[in-house]
């Protein structure tokens, strides 16, 4: 009847183990591959590479027509104060969007007596390319540029006459502005076309209230522009990409992590179960029979628990006074040799699963009064042979130690130390501490 309730119980563990693992494959963290692909680099507009001193200069000039518009108007309209204008100018790009030149523009115009007088403006601008806004970083050579810019002069009138008459040199400051817009015909020449103008003080023509704003120029202009140096310039890399893909990575790393633990948590206990499992097969003589639903294929350097299992099957037979002919003939010696097998170098056991056998086979030493002798061995393969004396006596000692803590009697034991030995072809074989048990000792 035990034995059906011991079967019953192990079939029922191992189906649960089954369902178990069917729940945690439906349970399985998901992952979106498309992110696995190589991501294409994309450049930005965040940062750029400022160039060197000798790059991303320009030089320019221009000519067309002005009209002076002063206060007071005078009795003319526009166009009868056309006159011809030159603008030449040479600037640098500080970054693809902002830039700084210096320029000159003059001839004639036509105050507000509609005489022509000279006048030249030397100005600074700021330019900015709005047409950058439009664009991506890594567009090769863009056919259009859209350039505000604003500025601060000095404008210097010739021959203007006073209220007197007199004729004099009229220097004043002046505020300039204007958009040029230009075709590039290549890397290093483009087409320009500029509407600006400037505005100066009113009495810059001789006439009108001196200290105050209001006499303007307005010129439209056409000409011809080179680069100077490699216009080109040095985009870095969009990271917010690959950045968003490492937070997909990490993000699935915890949650694997996350799931890792709990299928750990839940080996840990299927494996705890089991080997109660095996342990209870053995100690009933059931293990040869039922051992194949555990898959045992660790290795000969792990026990399965067959000396435990012959060591209850005699001590069954010795109660019912059944002894066998062949244990008559060697009366002194009860059970299959139980082997321990440890770590290279060390005294300690390469599972430590392997003290389950200890617990059980204290049971039965003390209960029946019996003796151990434990041999301990290390493998001639590695270390000199005074190495392997000590190694196998601490492993003796160490088998002899643990069975002390679970009761058994220190009279009880009996310690053998071998050396180095090569009893078996796999070396780590030869590394094991051997517990055989006798009704007597003789030391």
């Amino acid at each position: 009847m035990r034995k059906i309730i011991i079967t019953s119980l192990l079939a029922a563990t191992l189906m649960a183990q089954a369902h178990g693992t069917q729940i945690d494959s439906v349970r399985q963290v998901s992952f979106d591959t498309s992110i696995l692909h190589p991501l294409t680099p994309r450049l930005t507009k965040d940062f750029v590479q400022l160039g060197k001193f000798g790059q991303h200069w320009f030089l320019g000039v221009q000519g067309g027509a002005s009209a002076f518009i002063g206060s007071p108007v005078g009795c003319e309209d526009l166009f009868d104060r056309i006159t011809p204008s030159l603008n030449i100018y040479a600037g640098k790009w500080i970054t693809p969007d902002v830039g700084l030149r210096v320029a000159f523009q003059g001839f004639k115009f036509k105050n507000a007596d509609l005489l022509k007088t000279n006048y030249q403006l030397y100005h600074a601008d700021l330019m900015y390319n709005v047409a950058n806004w439009f664009r991506l970083p890594s567009e090769r050579m863009p056919h259009w540029d859209f350039i505000p810019h604003l500025g601060l002069g000095l404008v210097h009138g010739r021959d203007i006459e006073d209220a007197d008459g007199a004729k004099q040199r009229n220097y004043q400051f002046a505020l300039s502005y204007g958009l040029q817009a230009r075709y590039n015909v290549s890397q290093h020449f483009f087409l320009s076309t500029e509407l600006g103008g400037f505005s100066t003080f009113k009495d810059f023509d001789g006439v009108g209230q001196r200290g105050k704003f209001g006499d303007n120029m307005l010129a439209l202009t056409l000409g011809v522009g080179v680069r100077l140096g490699n216009p080109r310039w040095k985009y870095a890399i969009d990271a917010s990409p690959y950045i968003s893909q490492y937070d997909t990575f990490l993000s699935y790393a915890s949650r694997l992590e996350d799931s890792n633990k709990a299928l750990r948590n839940r080996h840990n206990i299927d494996q705890k179960t089991l080997d109660e499992l095996k342990k209870i097969l053995a100690l009933e003589g059931l293990l040869d029979k039922y051992g194949y639903l555990f898959d045992d294929s660790q290795g000969s350097d792990k026990n399965n628990y067959r000396g435990l299992l012959s060591l209850r099957a005699r001590m069954n037979r010795m109660a019912d006074n059944r002894m066998p002919a062949s244990l008559e003939a060697s009366p002194n010696v009860l059970n299959i040799p139980i082997y321990f097998f440890f770590k290279l170098g060390q005294a300690q056991l390469e599972d430590e699963s392997q003290l389950i056998n200890l617990d059980e086979l204290a049971k039965v030493v003390n209960q029946h009064n019996l003796n151990i002798r434990i041999v301990g061995a290390a493998d001639s393969a590695t270390g000199s042979d005074d190495i392997n004396e000590t190694l196998s006596a601490k492993r003796s000692r160490f088998i002899a130690t643990e069975l002390q803590k679970r009761g058994v009697s220190s009279s009880q034991i009996s310690t053998e130390a071998i050396g180095g030995i090569d009893e078996y072809e796999n070396p780590k074989d030869n590394r094991y501490s051997k517990i055989s048990i006798y009704p007597e000792l003789n030391n």
